[in-house]
């Protein structure tokens, strides 16, 4: 089913148009995509706790299932932590 969508601001218009332009794509088109990354915007959109749990969820599902179960929990030396980070022998 199709449904006219009659935009009445020509700012609005102007806008669309270039947005358009410049993605190489419909209006109709630039107009969807405007509004699914807005909706993502919006319903992603947490408070501190909210990004926490997310956080946790992405480590519990995504991250810790790929760590060997020998380094789960274990602590890194002084000098490993000092690789990752860059230091040298100078702590430079």
């Amino acid at each position: 089913m199709t449904v006219a969508l009659n935009i009445k601001n020509q700012e609005v218009e102007h806008l669309v148009a270039e947005v358009a332009r410049l993605a190489g794509e419909t209006k109709t088109e630039a107009v969807r995509q405007a509004l699914i990354e807005r909706r993502h915007r919006l319903t992603h959109r947490l408070g501190p706790l909210g990004r926490r749990d997310r956080a946790l969820r992405f480590l519990e599902h995504e991250i810790w299932p790929i760590v060997p179960d020998a380094e789960r929990g274990r602590r890194l030396t002084r000098a490993e932590e000092d690789a990752i980070l860059g230091y040298g022998a100078e702590g430079a």
